[in-house]
């Protein structure tokens, strides 16, 4: 695992080896256990390694192919190791060859092997999280890809003749003919919630390869493309029920046992709900096997919390994580209450290593707290369950709206008259009204719907300037109006038949790929998901939408997956945890600091153009003194107040000159 940066001068010119030298410093923090930098005419690559897995020791950074005529530089660790070694040396048998060395060696030289045989199509073959870049000097063509779902980052800059990447945009701003500059379209959209342009970053001439994307440059310029693209109609088909659970069970064994590869030991972030808590005691199954233990890691809230909770959620974790220890006898169970933290500690620090807005921003105290807690025990390789509810805890939304659309109306029926006697619907009229028949209303009708019924505005083209803390000059100069009107008019009658397309789009479109960089490069810890595992996605995208809502329960499939192996406290819990709910707590601790940090911002000429300082400095000096209700707290204080705080110290971080004047630090 690595910090990767290359120039390529795709017109021939040769590369200037201090502009590798000013790429690898900027990086510094993003490897130190190997460098190599190799420049050669018109191409320079380099590379900062971090070892995680046992094999990341045997690859030499910068790793040539026996010819000599294509060089690799790889963030890569390989899951599918053993399928595609006997692919390779299924090749042999057919007059190819693999070195033994290739088969005993690293995830990078394996990497390097698939791509000789078979070209830019190894990313077909390899099933893994990675990032890498290959130079193929007869073709003079530089190849970079990344993994689909999830992947270290990977940023690049294209100008005349010339290609430049690298895993973070620190990289690229240490080149001189970089400009140094705020993409502020991309910031309003941003900060006012709003997609925008994907692959386009906060930093003007910078863009981001997105996960499952290809890029090529050559003679013949750029072409990029999305390589993974699973088809929506692809359908897996079993006789019985239970053999959907039993190929789910295997699959799933196996992904998590991939996962544990690690040259540490391995932990894992759980907290009360499915997705997590089936990766630990899956994980914790399998490692005790090899006489060893997992040890777990949950946020819980301080203990004089006594706030309010929202209605369907729970605040504290400890009962349901202390029922999963007590039925797996596997789990270290590790309570975190980040005694003493805010979200506003070191934030520079984080800058540094982000270079980006942190979005969650009470989320980034217990998880700060957490990975800092395993560090101190030596754990360098965390599992979570990311992703989770769009793969192997997907609640079955779909079907009673295509079973409606299709005009099977008995069959819906007769899962919503399920649903309503487990209690997972207020009466069969509800489910079939509430879960069948909205979805399938146009959107402006939908929005309509949830006015008349006091609902939040969330979906308004004007909900940012309720939920954010942008300048609505800011916002409207850079075309955010525009922006949430078009995306809000998906007014199209109906959804697909299925969820498969939409789940699909958002596996494709959430990439995590900085925050997995930079926790790596800040806290020396791989952050891995099994849950969003390629494999794993493929698999239950495939699966008919019943096997997700089954005989009126959701996210069925994990729970049938389970039974026995997590407490029936677990299994059978309706609500959802509220991660943070000590946030206001926390804040009101500090709310000292926050006034002192707005004041900084008020001197600050461009904080003062992109943020509402006036609107943030009202609800600091209206802060309540005893609460309030829960849906304005969370509005004012913990999106648009802390959000603000946190986007105004990425933008005082980069005027004072950070990501690409002041290298970055541990």
């Amino acid at each position: 695992m690595s910090g990767l940066f290359g120039v390529v001068h795709l017109d021939g010119r040769p590369v200037e080896g201090a502009d590798l030298d000013r790429m690898s410093l900027a990086l510094a923090h993003h490897g130190a256990d190997g460098v190599a930098i190799r420049v050669s005419g018109p191409v320079g690559l380099g590379q900062r390694s971090r070892w995680f897995t046992p094999e990341d020791r045997l690859d030499r950074p910068a790793l040539r192919s026996a010819d000599g005529s294509r060089l690799l530089v790889a963030d890569v660790r390989i899951d599918n190791r053993r399928e595609l070694l006997a692919d390779l040396e299924g090749q042999t048998d057919r007059g190819g060859g693999i070195p033994g060395e290739t088969a005993q060696g690293g995830d990078a030289g394996l990497l390097l092997a698939a791509f000789d045989r078979w070209g830019e199509e190894c990313v077909d073959h390899v099933v893994g999280v990675y990032a890498f870049a290959l130079w193929d000097e007869r073709e003079r063509r530089l190849f970079l890809a990344r993994s689909p779902i999830v992947a270290p980052a990977l940023f690049y800059h294209e100008a005349p003749g010339l290609l430049a990447f690298a895993t973070m945009p620190s990289g690229l701003l240490a080149l001189p003919f970089v400009p140094r500059a705020l993409n502020e379209a991309k910031l309003a959209s941003v900060l006012a919630e709003r997609g925008g342009v994907r692959d386009e970053t906060l930093y003007r001439g910078i863009l981001s390869l997105p996960t499952g994307h290809v890029l090529a440059a050559g003679p013949e310029g750029l072409k990029r493309r999305c390589f993974w693209q699973p088809d929506p109609k692809r359908e897996i088909r079993f006789a019985r029920d239970e053999e959907y659970v039993e190929a789910f069970r295997e699959l799933f064994e196996r992904v998590v046992s991939d996962h544990l590869r690690s040259a540490s030991p391995v932990g894992a972030m759980m907290s009360g709900g499915l997705d997590s808590s089936a990766v630990s005691v899956t994980a914790a199954r399998l490692l005790e096997k090899r006489g060893e233990r997992l040890a777990t890691f949950t946020e819980v809230p301080l203990e004089e919390f006594r706030g309010p909770v929202p209605e369907g959620r729970y605040a504290d974790e400890t009962p349901y994580v202390r029922a999963i220890a007590g039925t797996c006898r596997g789990l270290d169970l590790n309570l975190v209450r980040a005694e003493g933290r805010t979200f506003l500690d070191d934030a520079d620090r984080l800058c540094r290593h982000l270079e980006h807005p942190f979005r969650n921003t009470s989320n980034r105290v217990w998880l700060e707290a957490i990975l800092s807690a395993a560090r101190d025990r030596g754990i360098a390789v965390l599992l979570d369950g990311m992703q989770g509810n769009l793969t192997l805890s997907w609640d079955g939304g779909g079907l009673l709206p295509g079973l409606l659309w299709r005009g099977r109306w008995g069959q819906a029926v007769r899962e919503a008259t399920a649903m309503a006697r487990r209690g997972t619907a207020r009466s069969p009229l509800q489910a079939l009204v509430g879960r069948g028949l909205m979805p399938l209303l146009p959107e402006p009708v939908r929005r309509g719907v949830d006015r008349l019924r006091g609902r939040s505005p969330c979906g308004n083209t004007d909900s940012w300037r309720i939920y954010s803390a942008i300048n609505p000059s800011f916002a409207v100069a850079n075309g955010v109006t525009a922006l949430a009107s078009k995306e809000s008019h998906a007014c199209r009658f109906g959804p697909p038949p299925d969820t498969r397309e939409i789940r699909c789009r958002a596996l494709a479109g959430q990439d995590g790929g900085p925050y997995l960089s930079a926790f790596r490069s800040c806290f020396g810890i791989d952050l891995r998901s099994p849950t969003a595992d390629v494999r794993i996605a493929e698999f239950c995208l495939a699966l008919p939408e019943d096997q997700f809502l089954f005989d009126g329960v959701p996210r069925s499939l994990i729970r049938r997956a389970m039974a026995g192996r997590l407490p029936s406290m677990v299994l059978e819990n309706r609500l959802r945890g509220l991660q943070a709910a000590d946030w206001f707590e926390r804040s009101t601790s500090v709310r000292g600091q926050i006034a002192v940090e707005l004041e900084r911002l008020e001197r600050s000429e461009l904080a003062q153009r992109v943020l509402d300082l006036e609107r943030m400095r009202l609800l600091v000096e209206r802060w309540p003194t005893a609460g309030g209700p829960v849906e304005s707290l969370m509005v004012d204080y913990r999106y648009v107040l802390a959000r603000g705080l946190m986007a105004g110290s990425f933008l005082l971080w980069f005027e004072a000159g950070g990501a690409g004047r002041t290298p970055g630090g541990g």
